[in-house]
C-alpha cells in the first residue's frame, strides 16, 4: 500500500513536524489538507528536503458554503496553491452548506460548483476530484449520488473514501461502481452504534459513529483492500486516522497503522 501522510491528522504541529513524522511512519507522499497558513513554495520546500512526493492538495475554504458569490475566488487561490506546491491532484469536498437546503439542492448547486471550477483545473493540468462526504446530511455520499456528479461533469475524477462512503452506502459495492473514476483514496475506521454513545455523531445509515484508530474499529478495511484492483492498489492512499483518545501521541498512532498496513 502507497501510504500518503494526511496532514490534518497531526493537530497543532508545524509543517515540518508533519513531514518528519511522515517520514518516521515510513511514508513517501503528503497531501496538504489546506496550506496551514504556510506559503505554498515553503510547504513545497519543506516536503522536497523530507524527500516527500506532495501527491494532493485538498482546499478547505468557506465561501461557498456560506452562499458567498466569490467562491469561484476561492478556487482559484486554492488551485494556484496546488500548482505552486507541484501537486498533481486536488480534490474539492461537498461538504453539506449552511442553512435549511435539502441534499438534493446541495447535490444540484455543487454540480454548478464543479462545471465551472474542473475547466480551469483541466486548463491548468491538475486532476479535479470529489470524495463521498460523511456528515448526517452529506449531499455526496452514495455511489449513485457521485455518479450523478460524475456523469454531469465528464472529466471530473474521484477521491474514494471508504469510510465516508460507508455512513450511507457498503463501501465495497460502492468501489466496484466507481472504481473506474478512482484516482486516489483514503481511509479511516469507526465504531458504530445503534444508539446515540459518547463521543458519535449520527449518519446518513441511521447509526451513529465514533472515530477510531484504523484496525480498532468496525468497518472490514483488510477485506475491502483485498477486492481493490491492480490498478487502485498503485493508487496513495490517505491514512485519514490517529488515535482519538489522546492516549498517545498522532506520530505513533499513525506509526502503528502504517506498520499494519504495509504488509498488506
Amino acid at each position: 500500500m502507497k501510504l500518503c501522510m494526511m496532514s490534518c491528522m497531526m493537530p497543532y504541529s508545524t509543517p515540518r513536524e508533519i513531514t518528519e513524522a511522515a517520514v518516521y511512519c515510513g511514508m513517501d507522499a503528503i497531501d496538504w489538507i489546506s496550506t496551514n497558513d504556510t506559503d505554498p513554495a515553503l510547504l513545497r520546500k519543506i516536503s522536497e528536503d523530507a524527500g516527500l512526493k506532495i501527491v494532493a492538495h485538498t482546499m478547505i475554504k468557506e465561501k461557498f458554503l456560506n452562499y458567498d458569490k466569490t467562491y469561484m475566488d476561492d478556487f482559484k487561490a486554492s488551485l494556484e496553491d496546488a500548482l505552486i506546491m507541484g501537486a498533481p491532484v486536488m480534490m474539492l469536498p461537498p461538504f453539506p452548506r449552511k442553512g435549511d437546503t435539502t441534499m438534493e439542492e446541495d447535490r444540484n448547486a455543487w454540480i454548478e460548483y464543479y462545471a465551472q471550477a474542473y475547466p480551469l483545473a483541466k486548463q491548468a493540468g491538475v486532476v479535479l476530484t470529489l470524495e463521498s462526504t460523511g456528515y448526517y446530511n452529506s449531499p455526496i455520499t452514495t455511489a449513485d449520488e457521485v455518479l450523478q456528479v460524475l456523469n454531469a461533469v465528464p472529466g471530473l475524477k474521484l477521491t474514494f473514501d471508504h469510510g465516508n462512503t460507508a455512513t450511507a452506502d457498503d463501501p465495497v459495492a460502492a468501489y466496484h461502481s466507481l472504481k473506474d473514476h478512482i484516482v486516489h483514496m483514503h481511509l479511516k475506521d469507526w465504531k458504530i452504534y445503534d444508539t446515540p454513545q459518547a463521543d458519535t455523531t449520527p449518519k446518513r445509515n441511521g447509526k451513529h459513529f465514533a472515530d477510531m484508530l484504523i484496525g480498532e474499529g468496525d468497518l472490514d478495511i483488510r477485506t475491502f483492500w483485498d477486492q481493490v484492483d491492480a490498478r487502485c492498489k498503485e493508487l496513495y492512499v490517505n491514512l485519514e486516522t490517529r488515535d482519538f483518545t489522546n492516549s498517545y501521541s498522532a506520530r505513533e498512532s499513525l506509526k502503528k497503522v502504517s506498520d499494519l498496513l504495509r504488509t498488506w
